[in-house]
């Protein structure tokens, strides 16, 4: 929330505009995270794109909240802003059916010496973030962040792992519900895990 605006609680943003990027984690966690505090006809999400356009939304006053992930986040309460409730959700690695396994074995090793070592010390990697060409240029018209700005808790890096089938069915059903997927698909149709086995960080 901008640091003007009267919300400190999800409750008070029904009929609000929000901005999200429509099919996509910033959607998924909104739904999940205000749903808990609004029925579903007072959730106003707007669709604005990518973090660089919802946080103009947000700093320009065309919406009322936004879903923003880091760096976005440290920029915006760097900027006076407060967040009025927080989620986090799983990425995943991707391949195609045409990648051979050793190809993707090779990558999750590679994930996993980046999680140790990102884990290990976050502030030393946060430049990462700071620098990209996107966040920069638009962080530089408000005076920008540095790696201190940072609430390393926040920032949260973890193994690959397969998803339980139990995940796959709940996450199906949740978005079948919302009407973000049709239900003539089939969950088992949608997640393949032959690929996506952990591997040891010594392999």
């Amino acid at each position: 929330m901008r640091p003007d605006s009267p919300h400190y609680y999800p409750g008070t943003l029904g009929n609000k505009p929000i901005a999200v990027q429509f099919h996509a984690g910033s959607h998924y966690v909104a739904l999940r995270l205000l749903s808990g505090y609004l029925p579903e006809e007072k959730l106003k999400l707007v669709h604005y794109g990518s973090p660089q356009f919802r946080f103009e939304a947000l700093m320009n006053g065309d919406v009322e909240a936004a879903a923003l992930m880091e760096p976005w986040i440290t920029l915006a309460e760097k900027l006076g802003c407060r967040p009025v409730c927080e989620g986090h959700y799983l990425g995943a690695e991707n391949a195609s059916d045409n990648m051979d396994e050793a190809t993707f074995a090779a990558i999750n090793r590679a994930v996993v010496k980046a999680v140790d070592l990102i884990n290990a010390d976050k502030r030393q990697y946060l430049h990462y973030l700071i620098d990209e060409p996107r966040f920069a240029s638009v962080a530089a018209k408000y005076g920008s962040i540095t790696p201190e700005d940072f609430h390393l808790s926040r920032i949260r890096y973890s193994y690959n792992t397969p998803y339980s089938d139990e995940i796959v069915e709940d996450t199906y059903h949740w978005m079948v519900r919302w009407g973000l997927l049709d239900g003539a698909a089939c969950s088992a149709e949608l997640v393949d895990n032959r690929l996506a086995e952990p591997v040891p960080a010594d392999d």
